[in-house]
């Protein structure tokens, strides 16, 4: 397994995942070069059905199934090749000392010092075009700001939805945010804990693996869910707080259109019993308060139903629909998680580069004198500036 997963991952890095756009016919043919690489890559090879070949204990199965949910999606219908994901992770899991605001934080004093002026907590309105390109962002507060180039760094859907104005919606094609991946409910709080040792990251698997996914398939919130808990003060090489430490818990949820909400009580029902069945206690436990459902994600990024990864990750193609940098605005770019490569942050601040790039490239490609597409040429005047220009 580790064997072949590290083909997949050497094979798909490049034109894949760093590419700023999607590589077919260099994936192809990278695959073509080494038949072990078909396998999981053939149609309706899901990454369940894969793995249970190549594992004996259902529970490795199960452990590295999980891998599909990091891009929002059941291993029952993602495809195999998100197999490669394990490997991306067995390099290292990376945090940001101090917390993960530090990055944006970081990414703002580097754009204060070029001279970027920074309009926080100021909403969007809609997105101006003129003569078919992105032209202007009008703010919630009526301010009108003329661009050359605009990035939207929201959910793509938002865009089809009109929700930045009808000039855009245009901007990304409906197989490029629908169907759409899970959504999360969220724990958030301190307390003390007690019981088994806890990892930065630990796992607690239900004891059915179908189970969970079957219920997310249907639109409900699992009943019987895998928590994943991140105990936010643990393996950073020091000591821990004398009172209470911060922690996370995500239990998996379908986006919110697809089901009815769970109210806080069946939510937490399903979350703290079962922890305290495997020894893990909290004091206090956290109120309502501490809860973030996927209607709370859904006002926090408008357009994206709650979800949390952008467009769902099942079928073999699906890398291939999500949007890239240039949308089908001239002058508007998407970044952030549901854009190409995808969601987390190593993914986002990839799609964030590609667009940086793609504007770069796009600006020199307006110059009114084009480099020629062959050497020489016959030397003439211009008829602007009498300036000699190849032709």
């Amino acid at each position: 397994f580790a064997a072949e997963t590290r083909r997949l991952f050497a094979a798909f890095d490049g034109p894949m995942m760093r590419a700023a756009r999607p590589a077919l016919p260099a994936l192809a043919a990278r695959v073509l070069s080494d038949p072990r690489l078909i396998p999981p890559l053939l149609p309706g090879r899901t990454l369940a059905r894969w793995l249970a070949g190549r594992f004996s204990d259902p529970r490795l199965a199960q452990l590295f199934g999980r891998y599909a949910t990091y891009v929002g999606g059941s291993p029952l219908a993602a495809p195999a090749v998100l197999a490669l994901i394990w490997q991306s992770e067995a390099r290292g899991v990376w945090r940001v000392e101090g917390g993960m605001h530090r990055l944006a934080q970081a990414l703002a004093a580097l754009a204060l010092r070029a001279g970027v002026r920074l309009c926080l907590g100021t909403g969007a309105a809609r997105i101006e075009t003129a003569g078919g390109r992105a032209a202007a962002v009008v703010t919630e507060a009526g301010e009108r700001l003329p661009a050359l180039a605009v990035v939207h760094a929201g959910d793509p859907r938002a865009l089809a939805l009109g929700l930045l104005g009808p000039g855009v919606t245009r901007a990304v094609r409906p197989a490029a945010h629908a169907p759409r991946s899970l959504s999360a409910y969220v724990w958030s709080f301190a307390a003390r804990a007690s019981g088994p040792p806890l990892a930065h990251h630990t796992v607690f698997f239900d004891a059915d693996p179908r189970a969970e996914f079957d219920d997310l398939a249907r639109g409900r919130a699992p009943r019987a869910p895998t928590l994943y808990l991140c105990a936010e003060d643990r393996g950073t090489g020091r000591p821990l707080p004398a009172g209470a430490e911060r922690f996370e818990i995500i239990l998996n949820a379908p986006p919110l259109s697809a089901g009815p909400l769970e109210d806080t009580e069946t939510c937490r029902l399903r979350t703290f019993p079962v922890l305290a069945r495997s020894g893990l206690a909290f004091d206090p436990l956290p109120d309502g308060r501490g809860l973030t459902t996927p209607a709370d994600f859904a006002a926090l990024f408008p357009g994206s139903d709650g979800s949390l990864y952008g467009r769902s990750p099942h079928g073999l193609l699906a890398p291939f629909a999500r949007p890239t940098a240039r949308s089908r605005v001239p002058g508007l770019y998407l970044a952030g998680g549901g854009a190409h490569p995808g969601a987390g942050i190593p993914m986002a601040t990839l799609s964030g580069r590609h667009a940086a790039a793609a504007i770069l490239q796009d600006r020199a490609s307006t110059s009114r004198f084009r480099p020629t597409a062959m050497p020489g040429g016959i030397s003439t005047a211009s008829p602007t500036t009498g300036a000699a220009r190849s032709r």
